[in-house]
């Protein structure tokens, strides 16, 4: 199905079915369902008060306990994939007037893959973590703007002897490590032809990840309400290390939602990434895909809350024979976000390739730190 959403570069232009605005038509359609359904009020203040003044006093759809913090910003992490543009979860949140907030996060993943056809050869056998320090400020009757710059380090890592010990103590399959030796490294993705022709074949070491920057505007609810819409525009710029960025313009639009019961959030977002392709990726690479994710946020205590989300898109690149490569990417995650005093805040999370076949990696914990400040605020 997902061979029709979007066609490879030498195929043709980028093209989308009308179907694959349905997720996106689910989300336009679930703000104002979101908003219907919110309490009347002989006054209810404009947008702009809701927005830029997340403490003031008006109609409420819940109180300051039961707020919302999600969803998890995670990513896809496949290392074809994050060449390129993989837009992070973001969420309908937006920034008040004047409130700025910068957060440090860092995630690592253990990725194999080792896997072959009667035509390609695929070797994804590394460890990698990025380290990524992202800026955000509010401008005022719902718009925001940001941006993200981060460094990636791939190596062989440390983790392979204790993941074969424990699929082992579990009766899981191995999924061909018992054929490469533990600590290796390989980024390879190449045919098996008489002449190779190699796509991929990265080495290790540390590199400058693209910078992203990003606007978005929410166009209806609020931070205090039972729901909001927001839509988000994402470019990747064309810098960065060979091992960590396409050197190529990427970009995305999104539409995010969240509906709220109390302390119990819904949160829902749906998009479509285009790609700028390097010469030697536009045999197997396509113009673009669609992406999406749906995450249940519940408040446990105060300042505390787990979720549970699940992301996913259509294939970046198809037709090799592999399954790890030809499936749809999908992702889980679990984690917990909250807030400490008046302007910090965090995240843990831990997501896992489901099901274990698909392009997604092996699994990546997500640690961030996030500082706030808005006006008034005490220094």
């Amino acid at each position: 199905m997902t061979d029709r959403l979007f066609r490879r570069r030498r195929a043709g232009a980028f093209t989308a079915p009308p179907r694959l605005l349905l997720p996106t038509a689910l989300v336009l359609a679930f703000g104002p369902v979101a908003l219907s359904a919110q309490p009347e009020a002989p006054s209810d203040p404009p947008l702009d008060a809701v927005v830029d003044t997340a403490t003031a006093e008006g109609p409420e759809a819940f109180p300051d306990l039961d707020a919302p913090f999600g969803p998890l910003r995670v990513a896809e992490r496949n290392p074809l994939y994050h060449l390129f543009l993989t837009p992070t979860v973001r969420g309908s949140a937006v920034l008040g007037r004047g409130e700025t907030r910068m957060a440090l996060s860092t995630a690592y993943s253990n990725i194999f893959e080792y896997n072959a056809s009667t035509t390609f050869l695929q070797i994804f056998d590394l460890e990698r973590s990025s380290t990524v320090i992202s800026l955000a400020r509010g401008l005022g009757a719902g718009f925001e703007v940001g941006g993200v710059v981060g460094f990636q380090h791939n190596w062989g890592g440390f983790l392979d002897p204790a993941i074969q010990g424990l699929h082992e103590l579990f009766g899981f399959p191995n999924a061909d490590r018992e054929k490469v030796q533990n600590g290796g490294f390989g980024i390879y993705l190449g045919s098996r032809s008489r002449t190779p022709e190699v796509f991929l074949d990265l080495p290790p070491g540390t590199g400058l990840e693209a910078p992203r920057v990003w606007a978005a505007w929410r166009a209806a609810g609020g931070a205090r309400r039972a729901g909001e819409l927001t839509f988000r525009t994402l470019v990747k710029l064309p810098f960065g290390d060979h091992r960590a960025s396409s050197r190529t313009t990427d970009w995305a639009v999104e539409a995010a939602g969240r509906r709220s019961w109390g302390g119990t959030h819904l949160h829902l977002s749906a998009g479509v990434v285009r790609f700028g392709l390097p010469p030697r990726l536009e045999p197997i690479m396509r113009d673009g895909a669609w992406f999406g994710s749906v995450a249940v946020e519940q408040r446990v205590a105060d300042g505390i809350a787990l979720l549970a989300q699940f992301f996913g898109g259509s294939r970046y690149a198809a037709g090799f024979g592999i399954d790890e490569l030809d499936n749809l990417p999908l992702n889980l995650s679990l984690g917990g976000r909250g807030r400490f005093g008046d302007a910090w805040s965090w995240q843990v999370s831990f997501t896992e390739d489901v099901p274990p076949n698909s392009p997604s990696v092996d699994f990546t914990v997500d640690l961030m730190i996030a500082r706030s400040w808005s006006p008034g605020m005490d220094r």
